[in-house]
């Protein structure tokens, strides 16, 4: 199964995040602003792995207070999670 996901982010530079979850992995991850090598670095690291273990692994890492554009990915995963398991 197939899902695509845009979520947009609340307290970080970056204004919003897309990816495909395929069969519970992360693919195309893609962040529309925020600082372009990190986020650029998150999506590659990303791609291709199980989708429960990204979220717990980014879950938390801080940037601007607790949150950081890593931290609204796990959010965004955890939520494509929820409703497709769902489904």
């Amino acid at each position: 199964m197939i899902k695509h996901v845009d979520f947009t982010p609340e307290g970080v530079c970056t204004q919003k995040i897309t990816f495909d979850l395929v069969d519970g992995y992360v693919h195309h991850v893609q962040f529309t602003g925020g600082c372009s090598g990190n986020t650029k670095g998150v999506a590659a690291l990303a791609e291709g792995l199980e989708a429960h273990e990204i979220a717990r692994r980014l879950k938390g890492i801080p940037c601007q207070g607790a949150n950081s554009c890593p931290h609204q990915l796990s959010l965004a995963i955890e939520r494509a999670l929820r409703e497709w398991e769902g489904e």
